[in-house]
């Protein structure tokens, strides 16, 4: 039940927006036990962000998962979204920040677990 939400200064194109849905959903397979068939993203571009004090493009990608995940799975995650965000956004990757939330609880189908 992971969750990743893009937030950028960028206006993109439609086949941006499909590019990065397209990219999180191979990416995140590289976390044990998560598949694109839970996979809720969000995207939102033209946003008022600020980088260094300065309106710069940038782009903040926020990840939730229900579960704990090894760090060297996070990293090769991390690696590759950043990377492939980069490639569709033309973002630099410097401009590109991610946090990497874990749960032990999460709601869903009108449950908690």
């Amino acid at each position: 039940m992971p969750y990743i939400s893009f937030k950028t200064t960028k206006v993109l194109t439609l086949q941006q927006e499909l590019d990065l849905k397209k990219m999180a959903g191979t990416a995140i397979t590289l976390l044990p036990n998560k598949t694109e068939d839970y996979l809720m993203i969000h995207i939102e571009d033209n946003q008022l962000m600020y980088f260094r004090g300065k309106e710069e493009d940038c782009l903040m990608v926020t990840c939730k998962v229900y579960g704990h995940t090894e760090e060297s799975h996070k990293a090769k995650f991390v690696k590759e979204l950043i990377k492939e965000t980069e490639k569709i956004t033309k973002i630099p990757a410097s401009h590109i920040y991610l946090t990497f939330g874990e749960y032990d609880h999460w709601g869903m189908n009108g449950e908690w677990i």
